[in-house]
């Protein structure tokens, strides 16, 4: 009986030393490769990030724009009449009493009086001025799907978030003898802003609401100029003109693109075009369905138990 145990005691002596090491070598190996799972599902969630962030980006600014544009709006009708009509006046004279001399284009350098807030500028920010809001009206091209908010100047930071005024050109409030000039950054990764103006026709209708009035335009020419070309910015006696421009190409920002449009009458407005107060729409949110769809199915290749051989 001893002798038999003996052996029996040996196996377990040699059986256990050979066992244990292999457990904890598929252990770790398992442990290395859900590691290394995790670490690639990382990756590939930061890369469909990556590919989705304008278009999520975009769809984030747009509803800071309607909310600004709504803000606007809700001001503008708290403010009583007779208070409108004085903020107008005020700023019809404005445009009465100009005096435009050399333009500035915004990209290459700064207005002397608005980089030393002289007293005139800081009479200028003064006009259209609303209780409430930094806002001084609102842009709407619905075939090029924009919709802005407009600020006075035409500062970085202004044509960031919005359209801007340009400084030394007739407030965008209308009237004969006035050509009023907006602008806004194009190409930016978190914003669309002016992107898309390029692709204006002539023909296009867009339409500028201040304090309660909307003023229609419809686009007569399309130009690509060089930043000091300021010529067709120029006022034309008895007309009422608007100029919308961006840079172009997207990236170089070498030269200007162009949009002239002239004031339509009352008469031949669109009809059926009216600016909300909840600016344009948003849209679905593909992005986030690509983001979450394409990050579930590198999952899912990544963790699903494979399938036992039958």
């Amino acid at each position: 009986m001893r002798g038999s145990e003996v052996p029996a005691a040996d196996t377990e002596a040699t059986v256990a030393p050979d066992g244990a090491p292999g457990a904890a070598k598929r252990a770790r190996r398992t442990r290395g490769q859900l590691g290394l799972n995790v670490v690639l599902q990382l990756v590939a969630m930061v890369a469909i990030g990556l590919l989705v962030y304008p278009e999520a980006a975009t769809w984030v600014a747009r509803i800071g724009h309607n909310s600004e544009i709504s803000g606007y709006v809700n001001q503008v009708d708290a403010t009583a009449p007779a208070e409108r009509q004085r903020i107008l006046d005020a700023a019809y004279a404005y445009n009465d009493q100009l005096e435009p001399g050399p333009l500035t284009d915004p990209y290459t350098s700064v207005n002397e009086d608005e980089a030393e807030r002289s007293d005139l500028y800081l009479a200028y920010e003064e006009m259209l001025r609303v209780s409430g809001t930094d806002a001084i009206g609102t842009i709407n091209y619905p075939r090029l799907d924009i919709g802005l908010p407009a600020y006075h100047g035409t500062s970085d930071e202004v044509i960031s978030k919005g359209a801007g005024h340009m400084y030394g050109t007739s407030l965008p409030i209308g009237g004969p003898s006035t050509h009023s000039v907006l602008t806004a950054h194009s190409g930016l990764p978190h914003s669309k802003l002016f992107t898309e103006l390029p692709k204006a026709k002539v023909g296009d209708t867009f339409w500028i609401s201040v304090l309660g009035e909307d003023h229609h335009y419809r686009v007569e020419e399309t130009e690509t100029i060089l930043p000091d070309d300021t010529e067709s910015l120029e006022i034309r006696e008895g007309e009422d003109w608007v100029t919308l421009f961006t840079c172009t190409p997207i990236g170089v920002n070498s030269h200007r693109f162009m949009v002239h449009a002239v004031r339509l009458p009352d008469s031949e407005a669109p009809q059926n075009e009216t600016l909300g107060g909840d600016g344009v729409g948003l849209g679905f949110p593909w992005w986030a369905v690509w983001f979450v769809g394409g990050s579930g199915a590198v999952a899912w290749l990544l963790f699903a138990p494979p399938r036992k051989k039958r």
